[in-house]
């Protein structure tokens, strides 16, 4: 269908932003190229081996092709279609939180009508974008785990990774790019360890940026990025000087005086969701990172003869900087157009309503269980001679063949494996914490390979909030690349490395997720182990050919030629929560809102009567299983029975028109 654009002057709004967003892409891109290329460049020979060139190779070609085979399997329709109509949206000269309730920043949106407009208006063209970043992401993922692993863990680390990412859910949900963003980010300022060239600050500094554009959740990295840099402060430079004294002890009260203050508002946000689970899984990570902070903070006794403010801010100033330019570039039309407002209530109050309506706790505590069996033969595997490596090894190994084999048909071994992995978070995070803040463990590692391993769990404590509030299973795979990456740092800086433990590891890990937790998909990942049934392909013009439900194939393939069929003009009423079928009708919505749930309840129904008059609307879809919002629409399909006389079951969709 050929797209209309609402006046001459929404169209060149659309192009300037088209151009804007299409700045930024090439800017992270053009980043991300210059950090493969300075992973395998310097002075350490490992790196520049042909081994490396071939591994990376190798690797990069499997992930890419298992991606590309699951790209387009799988959907969630409130999900996709919400990205779809955002998209569609900007495309006709919208822009997000002026003129429509975007769930999200709205940099996404622009992104994604850049992708209909070079690759046709479908589902498909979305998830091309995201299939491009993971292209890119591939390689940093392995530099990433080039800094403290050989070529083949590098390889078989990449492919663990890669596994647990967007294989599982290949929609375009902001959140794969948070983690891409946060992975960029971070190999960025693993350079900047390497080489202590600023520019990797900056670097570091846009992906951040780029982030928060995407959703407002970057702000996580930027203050995993700030907790590094405070850490890195600690480990002094020559810089003879004098004069300082006063001004450093006010820079020990503002660090242990910060940390207090984040660790309270972490804590303020998380007991908002009821239980204490939260606070074990989102608060216990970044506390135990900020105790090492702080211990090392006030147990230093050395007289640091150079200003600490000034060595802070020369690691700041150049993130901020990179970080402000994304962020500036998606502001200027707001200003120009005097919506500030509208985007800071889009951005920081509106998403408060979740905590209403989207929600789901972390898992129990008592899943945790399922981590005593490992971690009790990895630690033989470490604290024993050669022997104990061997033998901890073999039977950790024979323990997750026990737990895989019977997984696909038994809750209890596929809850073995999943929980083992899904809630590792604290407890590798408390490792990692002791080993960098007791003296006898960190003493063992020279001061680059300290904050090597603070700022890959800086990260992972840090982005792992994604969780929060709603952590249903698959966002945990928004993190688990970052789990992944950050333990293996930390088995691999402890002396004395079980491979043959670590190994069993990796593989089984490898062989769950592909085998058990893939082919579920999202509806029982993280419960029972269930065949591939996204199978048959969405013939809609506007499906992008996506592989879903045979039953969700039939219903929308007949759903949507129905409301076409009846539908006079370009506007349609469809709801609660089913932006989907605005975008595969190709019709208009004719309110603000994109998830009913997020709508003012005060004088809903009134409003919605008012646009489908003032519409001249005449098909009424209405979700009688919305995702969220619970039948809020049952007053309003009373009121207009009368007027739209007809009406037609199709699945969970009730359909009502008048002629």
């Amino acid at each position: 269908m050929r797209l209309q654009f609402d006046g001459q002057s929404e169209l060149v709004r659309g192009k300037r932003w088209f151009s804007s967003m299409s700045v930024q892409i090439q800017q992270v891109i053009g980043e991300s190229a210059t950090l493969t290329q300075a992973a395998f460049r310097g002075s350490n020979s490992r790196i520049v081996s042909g081994r490396v060139w071939q591994m990376l190779l190798i690797v990069w070609v499997l992930t890419v092709a298992y991606a590309a085979f699951e790209l387009k399997r799988g959907w969630i329709p409130h999900d996709d279609g919400a990205f779809a109509q955002s998209a569609e949206r900007v495309l006709n000269g919208e822009l997000p939180h002026r003129d429509f309730d975007d769930t999200y920043t709205g940099g996404l949106a622009f992104a994604d009508a850049l992708a209909f407009h070079a690759f046709g208006v479908n589902l498909a063209s979305l998830r091309f974008v995201l299939f491009g970043f993971f292209v890119v992401w591939i390689p940093v993922v392995y530099y990433v785990a080039s800094r403290f692993a050989g070529a083949y863990a590098s390889a078989g680390l990449t492919l663990l990774a890669a596994a647990w990412s967007i294989p599982n859910y290949s929609a375009a949900v902001p959140s794969w790019y948070n983690l891409f963003f946060a992975i960029f980010g971070t190999a960025a300022l693993l350079r900047y360890i390497d080489t202590g060239t600023r520019r990797w600050l900056f670097v570091a500094g846009i992906c951040a940026g780029l982030s928060i554009v995407v959703k407002i959740i970057g702000l996580y990295f930027v203050a995993a990025a700030i907790l590094f840099f405070a850490y890195r402060e600690q480990f002094p430079h020559s810089n003879p000087s004098s004069g300082f004294r006063t001004l450093n002890r006010i820079y020990r009260a503002a660090i242990v005086v910060g940390t207090v203050a984040i660790a309270f508002i972490l804590a303020n946000m998380i007991v908002r969701n009821p239980g204490s689970h939260g606070l074990v899984y989102f608060l216990l990570p970044p506390c135990a990172l900020m105790t090492v902070l702080v211990s090392r903070e006030l147990s230093s006794d050395r007289v640091r003869t150079d200003c600490r403010f000034t060595a802070f801010f020369k690691m700041l100033v150049p993130f901020a900087a990179g970080t402000m330019i994304p962020v500036v570039i998606f502001l200027i039309p707001y200003m120009r157009s005097g919506a500030v407002r509208a985007l800071v209530h889009g951005v920081f109050i509106l998403p408060a309503k979740r905590f209403e309506s989207a929600t789901m706790g972390p898992p129990n505590l008592n899943m945790m269980e399922t981590l005593i069996p490992i971690s009790l033969l990895l630690c033989l595997a470490y604290c024993c001679g050669k022997k104990g490596r061997i033998i901890g090894g073999v039977v950790l190994g024979i323990y997750l063949g026990i737990v895989l084999h019977f997984s696909a048909n038994t809750v209890w071994a596929y809850r073995a494996g999943w929980f083992s992995i899904a809630t590792a978070i604290p407890l590798v995070t408390a490792v990692a914490a002791i080993y960098l803040g007791v003296p006898r463990f960190s003493r063992i590692l020279d001061s680059d390979r300290q904050q090597r391993l603070m700022l890959l769990f800086s990260v992972l404590a840090m982005t792992s909030l994604v969780q929060f509030p709603f952590s249903a299973p698959i966002y945990f795979c928004y993190a688990a690349p970052v789990l992944i990456l950050a333990a293996a740092g930390l088995f691999g800086f402890i002396p004395g490395t079980p491979r043959i433990a670590l190994g069993a590891l990796m593989i089984f890990y490898l062989l769950f997720v592909i085998w058990r937790i893939t082919p579920s998909f999202v509806n029982d990942m993280g419960y029972a182990a269930s065949s591939d049934f996204q199978t048959e392909e969405l013939s809609l013009p506007r499906g992008g050919q996506l592989r879903i439900s045979p039953i969700e194939a039939q219903m929308y393939e007949e759903l949507i030629p129905l409301i076409r069929q009846h539908t006079v003009g370009d506007f349609t009423y469809a709801g609660p929560d089913c932006a989907e079928i605005y975008f595969l009708a190709g019709l208009k919505n004719p309110t603000r809102t994109l998830f009913d749930s997020f709508d003012d309840p005060a004088g809903r129904t009134l409003r919605i009567q008012k646009a489908i008059e003032a519409h001249h609307i005449t098909v009424l879809t209405f979700n009688e299983r919305p995702g969220f919002a619970g039948k809020i629409n049952q007053d309003l399909e009373q009121l207009v029975k009368t007027d739209f006389p007809y009406s037609r079951q199709v699945g969970n969709f009730r359909v009502r028109w008048r002629e």
